[in-house]
């Protein structure tokens, strides 16, 4: 009772108070329409005045990968090399020997240096254990010599970098990074260690005010990790949504998964200068990035995903990828029409105003990760790749809803913190003025639209009689409060099935 209740129905409805019963609401109104409720004894909350949203869905993330990150070094932020070092050698300092050194989240662009490092600058500072550092995007990484004679990769492998002795540098990008690399990394991973690190990123994500998560698992980011969470997911302290991350469709429907795909990468990550485009980078004129497949093998996946009844989501930043798959979703939609498919294409950076006019047609939806913007964009430098006309069409948010195209927003976690309030506060303060939304346009990305993502609409998504009390209590109006200040606020309390969680954060992510 006394609460600000945004209920993110059709109608943008607003409640004072609402009652839960087995997990599930049971009634939205006024206190006066509660009394009944409060005289039969039922228990009451006093929200004074707080505000109350549907718990937050993050549609993008992968949870072995952020389980991974939360047990290793953590590299968000940092902005030397020499820190780097430091943290590797006091890692390495109190490693057990032949245990790995894994570290997370650095991004070359916001080093001083503007690089990774090579093995033998990591072999000088930790020479007795393995070394992986994974860059932000998680299409580059780097590592040291011990961890090359681990791994022992091809000589040939697509994307290791060669020195001028034509012998390994450390770095490897795509497509060996995450075809090669991260599943040899992760099948030396035992099962006890897999299911806490699980746990810790459902934990963390809590803490944020998320109820539901999207698990992009399996593939070359973590071999067989769809069927762990999947006959694990009781264990589980949140409502999970399981994606199956390979092109297996026989496996995927053994699994009786409704849904394929995830970071299946038709291309590569801008980052690393792998997204795929018509026109080449700028900055790397003989460069037009890398599509990971043929048209033809595109065309094949979706046509026989789409024709067994699966949902469809493809990773791809950048309009020539994105032209790979929604060619295909449209080719495949055109040959077994399918009124509600919600196939989806991830990331979607930057597209053209066709592409998003064409996907508004057919009903494919864009799984947008707005955090992309705060943490990995520098928008001097990414003129520098794409120009000034390019760069217009960057996360197109506002172009995109009026194309009706519905958008569903993640974090991609562990490439960005989970954190959906910064996510809605950088959507409502997009640094392309044109393509800003309306707070509680941002807020339908990750509640009801997230939800509809998922075929879930009918039970989460929205404060209505009947769905399912999944819901976050936050200090203030996202709606109220000036947009600078929307990440700032508050979880006071996350709610699970009517449950209150304990452990939710004081304070804005970081």
């Amino acid at each position: 009772m006394n609460g600000n209740i945004i209920s993110m129905d059709d109608r943008d409805s607003r409640f004072e108070a609402m009652a839960v019963k087995n997990g599930r609401i049971h009634s939205v109104g006024s206190n006066a329409d509660m009394e009944p409720l409060v005289k039969e004894g039922w228990p009451v909350t006093d929200l004074e005045g707080r505000t109350v949203l549907p718990g937050f869905i993050d549609s993008h993330q992968h949870l072995g990968l952020t389980g991974q990150v939360l047990n290793g070094i953590d590299f968000l932020g940092v902005k030397t090399l020499e820190t780097v070092f430091e943290k590797i050698r006091e890692a390495g300092k109190t490693a057990e020997p032949g245990r790995w050194v894994l570290g997370y989240t650095l991004n070359d662009t916001s080093l001083k240096e503007k690089r990774l490092p090579l093995k033998e600058e990591l072999d000088a500072v930790c020479a007795d254990n393995p070394v992986m550092i994974v860059h932000s995007s998680w299409h580059l990484c780097a590592l040291n010599s011990l961890a090359l004679e681990i791994l022992d990769p091809p000589a040939d492998l697509a994307g290791m970098d060669l020195g001028p002795d034509n012998k390994p540098t450390g770095l490897v990008r795509d497509p060996g990074a995450p075809d090669f690399v991260f599943p040899a990394v992760s099948t030396l991973t035992p099962f006890e260690v897999k299911m806490a690190s699980f746990r810790k990123a459902c934990e963390a994500a809590m803490k944020q005010g998320i109820t539901t998560l999207h698990c992009l698992e399996g593939g070359g980011f973590g071999p067989g990790d769809t069927r762990l969470v999947l006959e694990n997911r009781d264990r589980f302290p949140l409502n999970l949504v399981l994606w199956n991350q390979v092109m297996d469709i026989e496996e995927t429907l053994e699994l009786g998964l409704p849904r394929i795909g995830g970071c299946i990468c038709a291309d590569g990550a801008i980052d690393a200068y792998t997204a795929a485009l018509f026109e080449p980078y700028l900055d790397q004129p003989n460069n037009c990035g890398t599509l990971n497949f043929t048209q033809a093998q595109m065309d094949e996946f979706i046509l026989a995903a789409h024709k067994a009844g699966l949902q469809v989501a493809i990773h791809c930043e950048t309009d020539r990828a994105i032209e790979q798959v929604l060619s295909a979703m449209e080719k495949a939609i055109a040959a077994f029409p399918r009124e509600d498919h919600r196939h989806r294409i991830e990331h979607c950076e930057i597209p053209n105003r066709g592409q998003l006019e064409r996907m508004g047609r057919a009903g494919i939806m864009a799984g947008m990760q707005p955090a992309f913007i705060h943490y990995l964009v520098d928008m001097d430098d990414y003129e520098l790749r794409f120009g000034a006309d390019r760069l217009r069409w960057m996360h197109p948010y506002r172009t995109m809803l009026d194309c009706g195209v519905v958008m569903c927003g993640g974090s991609d976690c562990p490439v960005t913190p989970h954190g959906p309030l910064l996510g809605i506060q950088t959507a409502v303060l997009h640094p392309i003025a044109e393509e800003r939304l309306t707070p509680l346009e941002a807020i339908r990305m990750f509640t009801i639209d997230a939800a509809y993502s998922a075929f879930d609409e009918a039970n989460r998504g929205s404060i209505e009689p009947g769905k399912i009390a999944d819901l976050v209590v936050l200090s203030k109006d996202p709606t109220k409060v000036a947009p600078e200040a929307i990440r700032d606020i508050k979880i006071v309390k996350t709610i699970v099935e009517g449950k209150p969680v304990d452990d939710a954060r004081d304070g804005p992510a970081a």
